[in-house]
């Protein structure tokens, strides 16, 4: 079962999460999540509303039913969503949305998943470490162990929001951060059977 949004359904938007043979594309997903945080972005810089192409602004329905209705899809997409992330700009935008509503919502369903590819993946480690627990609402075991798989890599930041095991925290500098964005996520994840 795939998403069926409220405008892909009843509107004519035509299911623009889906390939050619009907599959969920998750890579244009991907790309199309991250287009959205490059929007907001530029907002943010030019200190205006973002202006959202209708190429890419079904996402945000795409993404809450998903979320919500398709735990299926969710690593998968967590996946293409980390290789779609070229800057730490857009790895901060997937990891304070996807993935920290994922987490929030599926946890206990994607700890096995997400701790496994963060120990063997210092990109997938980096942007998972910048999801945030929302005052308590991740479930508190599956903190814990977020905490630990992130604490193999350098981190985003230390700020004190994100997961944390207890030890010294290494965040990137915006360079090595850059660097480490041309990391497949998703090379690590077929080489550990995700």
């Amino acid at each position: 079962m795939l998403p069926d949004c409220f405008e892909c359904k009843y509107g004519e938007m035509g299911h623009p999460c889906r390939a050619g043979d009907g599959a969920f594309d998750f890579a244009k997903v991907a790309a199309a999540i991250v287009g959205l945080a490059r929007a907001y972005q530029a907002a943010d810089a030019a200190g205006g509303e973002a202006v959202v192409g209708v190429d890419i602004a079904w996402v945000t329905d795409c993404e809450f039913e998903t979320i919500e209705d398709h735990p299926q899809l969710l690593m998968p997409l967590i996946v293409a969503a980390m290789d779609a992330c070229a800057t730490p700009a857009d790895a901060s935008f997937v990891a304070a949305g996807l993935i920290e509503n994922a987490v929030v919502k599926h946890g206990p369903a994607l700890i096995d998943r997400l701790e496994a590819l963060a120990v063997a993946s210092p990109k997938a480690s980096y942007i998972l470490s910048g999801i945030w627990s929302q005052r308590g609402s991740v479930d508190e075991a599956v903190w814990a162990r977020i905490g630990r798989a992130v604490a193999k890599h350098p981190r985003m930041s230390n700020d004190g929001r994100g997961p944390h095991d207890g030890g010294t925290v290494t965040v990137l500098d915006e360079g090595a951060a850059g660097a480490l964005m041309r990391e497949r996520v998703s090379e690590t994840a077929r080489a550990i059977s995700l």
